[in-house]
Order: C-alpha cells, then sequence, then structure tokens
C-alpha cells in the first residue's frame, strides 16, 4: 500500500467518523419534556357498564346514570360516555328517559351534555300525555342547586 492509498483510507475513516459522530449529536438531542398525568388529557381509568344513581337530601332517587362505557380523564376531571342512558325521576311524574351516543360529565358530576342522536322519551302521566323528542345535542343539570331559604 502506498502512501496515497492510506491517505484515501484515512480520510475516508475520518469522514465516517464525523459522520457517526455527527449524526449520534442530532438523534441524543435534549429529550422532550415528559407530562405528569395530571397535565397530559390521558384517561386514568374506564368502567364498563358504568351506573351511578343520584338522590336528593331525603333519600329519594332523583335520577340513574347508566352507560356502556365511562372513561375518566384526571388533568379536567371530566368523564366522557358511551351509549349513555339518563332516567330523571320526579315526584307524581312518569320518569323521563335521555339516550345519547356519546356523553361527556362536568367534573362535579351535576351537568351532563348528551351528543348524537339524542331521544328524550316522557311516559304519559297526570301531568301530561308524554311523547319524544329528539335532537342532536342536549345539556342536562342533574343537580339542584340547594336553597338556603327553603321551607321558609
Amino acid at each position: 500500500m502506498n502512501w496515497l492509498e492510506r491517505t484515501i483510507i484515512f480520510s475516508i475513516v475520518i469522514v465516517l467518523a464525523a459522520l457517526t459522530a455527527w449524526m449520534q449529536s442530532d438523534l441524543i438531542a435534549e429529550p422532550e419534556e415528559q407530562l405528569s398525568i395530571e397535565q397530559r388529557h390521558d384517561p386514568d381509568y374506564y368502567i364498563e357498564n358504568f351506573t351511578a344513581v343520584g338522590m336528593d337530601i331525603d333519600g329519594t332517587k332523583k335520577y340513574v346514570l347508566e352507560a356502556a362505557r365511562m372513561v375518566h380523564y384526571p388533568d379536567d376531571d371530566t368523564s366522557l360516555l358511551d351509549k349513555p342512558h339518563i332516567i330523571q325521576h320526579s315526584p307524581n311524574e312518569a320518569p323521563t328517559h335521555i339516550y345519547a351516543e356519546t356523553g361527556w360529565v362536568a367534573p362535579d358530576g351535576d351537568e351532563v351534555i348528551m351528543t348524537g342522536n339524542v331521544r328524550v322519551i316522557r311516559g304519559k302521566d297526570a301531568t301530561g300525555s308524554g311523547g319524544v323528542t329528539t335532537t342532536e345535542r342536549l345539556r342536562i343539570v342533574l343537580k339542584e342547586p340547594i336553597s338556603q331559604n327553603k321551607g321558609l
């Protein structure tokens, strides 16, 4: 091997080493900041065949909330519902059934927004003949605020 061949081989090795170092420095850049689970909008749990019952202060059933699946998100404390069904109960009235494709539950659990093919079905009772209403979006407030002047 003559001097020229050694110089060419040495130059190629130097260029390859430089390229390798450059590629590694590019690939091993600063790691992206990892967000904690509270900062990401990732679910922390889900429940299949979910059912919740809401009662008033006297223990009377006010509503039943059912869903094929409920997924909870800890970053904003909201939940998403698949195939939600709400049954609202009022004294001396037929229950009202509300069905939808999806639902969203507020952090305090007092508000549900039903979306997608929403159907409200009310049975016949002494207060009315009942009926069916349909819409694409419906906001439902599940808990009434407690009045400071109740009973006065």
